[in-house]
């Protein structure tokens, strides 16, 4: 009997230890930069726990690094009023552990003299999974 209940405790102590397999790390850089007279209103990312982030009232240039692990999205996205001659970017950099590094970068300029506001327009680096 003490050496079935020996087998039976081994059995669920494997059975209880298996980990997550390790995934590939990345770190990512968001930067949101409003100029010539541009503000920003709100920006949204997905931390390193892939959950939704909002922040409101940030100044210019607003910069986060974070680090995520492979599987989660890379996401992002700004919005802000462009004056006439303004704009409102964000960059998004990303490195994978070893890897080479990548960028994206979403521009919403004002070059139209006809518009004299465009309120609260969006930039956004789209979701996409970062894989392994």
């Amino acid at each position: 009997m003490k050496r079935i209940l020996f087998i039976a405790s081994i059995i669920l102590l494997f059975s209880c230890s298996k980990d997550e397999p390790k995934r590939l790390m990345y770190d990512i850089t968001y930067t949101v930069v409003a100029s010539n007279g541009a503000t920003i209103n709100k920006v949204e990312y997905r931390d390193g726990k892939g959950e939704l982030v909002e922040l409101f009232d940030v100044t210019s240039p607003w910069t986060i690094d974070i680090r995520v692990r492979a599987g989660l999205g890379l996401e992002a996205a700004a919005y802000g009023d462009v004056p006439y001659q303004g704009s409102l970017s964000i960059t998004a950099t990303w490195t994978p552990e070893g890897g080479a590094e990548q960028s994206e970068t979403d521009t919403l300029p004002n070059d139209d003299p006809n518009i004299i506001l465009i309120k609260n327009g969006r930039v956004e680096i789209s979701g996409r999974t970062l894989s392994d």
